[in-house]
């Protein structure tokens, strides 16, 4: 299955004879709708007719609208959504109990760790440098504190998320001495105007889409979070749960694209619409990639987000403990 990524202003998508034809001057492409997962567009100038659309909803092909930010601006797909009302309601009790939220923001942050210190691992024995591996069993120290945290989530909140940034001082200062010194980055701030940074935003922001659309399909409310303060019209489940999945989706794409020679360009403080296009289309693939987890099976990335989101609801609803997500590098 393909997803389809239009970067380009100018470009109008329309269906003749069940075909969907993409246009952009005197270019043409013709696809199978039966040959495309997901349609994604990443600038402004594009037209698509409505029934274009009515075949995109007819095959489930889901259609996301970026904005330059790479944050979804709007998202189109069926609602398959099981076991809504279960999931929902007993995702709002879990979080009226205090320790069993803590719980819950516990398994994201130590996921979130785990990810962190394991990649910096696999980079220190790949590269052959030893201070990676030591600052990775510092990351892998802060577990330890992080497991003695107990008590009502109002209090153990700010706790958890002070452990989490002294892991990720030691993680992103790691990843700078593997980035070649022309990109300047001094680590994560997303306010920072190098282009690394700006790449990471971008592509969180896609990954965001990703995640708020897993959990809706598995029953569970995006915008009622457990380790993120609740906040009118912020999806902090989405904050909660791509804590897990930022490592392997998008910073450890960004590293190998980076080491490889890519630049990205930016125009006005944004990247430009083929920087963004370039971006997409790689992490489209790298979305694709067989993963292990530990303690779990291999699959794709892209399935597993899906997985561990109705991972997260069976949990909300059998009240069992729940597993984050741990990708095992070859190490």
């Amino acid at each position: 299955m393909r997803v389809i990524v239009v970067s380009s202003y100018g470009v109008k998508i329309n269906c003749r004879n069940g075909m969907l034809i993409i246009t952009r001057g005197n270019n043409k492409k013709v696809i199978s709708p039966a040959d495309i997962e997901q349609i994604i567009l990443t600038t402004s100038g594009i037209s698509i007719s409505t029934k274009a659309l009515r075949t995109i909803m007819r095959y489930g092909i889901d259609l996301v609208i970026l904005d330059s930010k790479g944050l979804p601006s709007a998202r189109l797909y069926l609602p398959y959504i099981t076991r809504t009302t279960d999931s929902r309601r007993l995702q709002y009790v879990a979080y009226t109990k205090g320790n069993v939220a803590t719980k819950y923001a516990k398994s994201f942050a130590e996921s979130k760790i785990l990810n962190q210190a394991l990649y910096i691992k696999y980079l220190g024995k790949l590269h052959g440098l030893n201070d990676l591996i030591s600052e990775s069993n510092e990351i892998l120290s802060l577990l330890n504190k992080l497991s003695k945290v107990s008590g009502d989530i109002s209090s153990t909140r700010k706790v958890i998320m002070n452990i989490e940034a002294k892991a990720a001082r030691r993680y992103w200062g790691s990843l700078a001495i593997l980035l070649p010194k022309d990109i300047k980055f001094d680590g994560r701030d997303p306010d920072a105007s190098d282009e690394f940074n700006k790449c990471l935003n971008y592509l969180y922001g896609v990954l965001y889409s990703d995640i708020f659309k897993a959990l809706c399909l598995a029953g569970l409310d995006p915008y009622a979070g457990f380790l993120h303060v609740d906040r009118s019209g912020k999806p902090v489940l989405t904050f909660d749960f791509i804590e897990m999945f930022r490592v392997s989706a998008v910073d450890s794409l960004l590293i190998d694209v980076f080491r490889s020679g890519f630049r990205a360009k930016i125009v006005n403080g944004v990247l430009d619409p083929h920087s963004r296009g370039e971006l997409i289309s790689r992490y489209s693939n790298w979305m694709r990639r067989v993963v292990r987890v530990v303690n779990g099976r291999s699959n794709e990335l892209r399935n597993h987000i899906r997985s561990y989101a109705y991972r997260l609801a069976s949990s909300l609803r059998n009240r069992k403990v729940f597993k984050g997500f741990v990708e095992r590098w070859w190490i």
